[in-house]
Parts: structure tokens; sequence; C-alpha cells
């Protein structure tokens, strides 16, 4: 029987940058509740952005937020994971070198960019991902709190930021979260060691673990469950590392097997 059920946000439960939950989501997170099933939401995402998105359970989920440096509940953190401050800041100098490209530091409790960032960055944060940003004159005045160092550059080319993945990377752990990210955080922060961390606090096991996501900073995750899925918009790379497909996330191809899963009273019944 499945105990823990475990997904992704952007590209996987809604379009990417955006708050456009299907409420049907809600009503399944009561079911499997009611069947004694856990849920998470495992994301990139800052925890007030999947609080709101969540709102309407929020009570009564876990939240891994910032690509698993942070996993808490509505209304306390369980663990986080700093970045160490003496590597985060030259990689900070590094990044503000880099043309077109918005800078985030998210610490457990805030969320910050530059004074003056572009205003369409800002509109993306504050009215499509919800986020609550905090402009300051000098990002590096909270580094010692930080637990994620992002770059965005708008989709539409090639990002630069992805070239300080390699030589960072016996550092920080360096990901691409979706068409506009490339994400930073401790070596030992990932979605996967959240969940394990999740598993093993709530004495769950990969085989009663059902895990969801699209993007290459989901692969960690998705080694956690036997019962792992990509969405049918995900990644060759990450359709490849999943044990099973399910309908592209604009079909709510979550939906559709969390669904089967509540029917079933738990068991994957449907293989």
């Amino acid at each position: 029987m499945i105990r823990l059920v475990a997904s992704d946000v952007d590209g996987t439960l809604v379009p990417n940058g955006t708050s456009q939950l299907n409420p049907a989501y809600f009503t399944i997170i009561e079911q499997l509740r009611a069947l004694g099933i856990q849920f998470a939401v495992a994301s990139g995402r800052q925890e007030d952005s999947l609080h709101r998105l969540f709102a309407p359970v929020k009570n009564r989920i876990f939240f891994i937020s910032n690509n698993g440096a942070v996993l808490s509940t509505a209304s306390r953190i369980l663990f986080s994971t700093p970045m160490r401050q003496d590597y985060l800041l030259p990689l900070l100098r590094q990044a503000e070198q880099l043309p077109g490209c918005e800078l985030l530091i998210a610490t457990s409790q805030a969320t910050y960019c530059k004074q003056g960032a572009d205003a369409k960055f800002l509109h993306l944060l504050r009215e499509e991902y919800r986020f609550t940003v905090q402009e300051i004159p000098d990002l590096s005045a909270v580094s010692s709190e930080a637990v994620k160092f992002s770059i965005f550059h708008d989709p539409s080319s090639e990002h630069p930021g992805t070239a300080l993945i390699e030589p960072w990377k016996e550092r920080l752990s360096g990901v691409i979260s979706g068409p506009e990210w490339v994400d930073f955080a401790d070596p030992k922060v990932q979605k996967g060691n959240a969940i394990r961390l999740l598993q093993e606090s709530l004495g769950i096991a990969p085989e009663e673990t059902m895990l969801f996501g699209d993007e290459l900073n989901d692969l960690s995750m998705l080694r956690q469950a036997m019962y792992s899925y990509a969405v049918g918009s995900a990644k060759a790379e990450v359709k490849a590392a999943a044990a099973y497909l399910t309908k592209p996330m604009m079909e709510d191809g979550v939906l559709d097997i969390l669904t089967k899963l509540a029917e079933a009273k738990g068991e994957v019944a449907w293989e």
C-alpha cells in the first residue's frame, strides 16, 4: 500500500511560473489523507509560494521547498541546509557579471532580489509565483542565511548560468530547475535527500512511496520510490529514469493517477 505521495509543482502540476492549480487536487489530497496517505510538495519554489498555492490543504501536508534545502510543515521548519558563505559570495560576484540575468537568494524564511530588478522579473515573482520578495541593495548582506541561490534568464535564449554549474560542481550543487532557472545550493541539498529524510522520519519505505516529476532537479527524488512517475511533458532524461509515465501536465496526468490511487484505497491496482 502507498503511504507517501510527493510531487514536483512547476511543469508537473501547474504550468511553469504560474499558480493555476486545478482545485480537484485539493479534493484528492484530502481523500488520500483520509486513507492515511501522507502528501508532500517538492519544489524549487520558496515556502511561502507553496503555502499560497496549496492554501486549502496546507495544514495537512509537508513542504519540501528550495529544491530540498528546507523541509517543513505549514507551522514549522523541520530542517534546513544553509549554503557556505565562502562559496556563495564568489559565485554571487561571478553571476552578477552574466548578461541578461536576475539573481535571487532564498533563506528559510524569506526571498531577496537586488534593488532595481527588472519590472517583468518582479511581476513574475510576485504575481505568478506569488513569492514574498524583498529588494535589497546588496545580496551579500543576506548570504549568511542563504539556502538557495538562483539565476533567472529569459527562456527564449540559452541560459548563461548553466556555464557556472561545471566549475562549481565540487563545492556547490548546481541544477537546471526549469527553462528560466539555474539553482545552486549545498551539495547535500537534493529533493531526493529530503524525501529520504521524510521517509525515515515517518517509517515509510520506497516501496510505499509514489513520486511525480518532470525536470532534471526531480531525478534524485524519483530514485526514492518504487512508483516513480514522469509526466508526459517531462524531459527525456526524467522519462528514462522514472518507472512509469503518465499524461502531460496540461492533461492533469498526476491527478489521473492519484484518482486511481484513492479509488483503490491506496493500493496500486492498475499496473
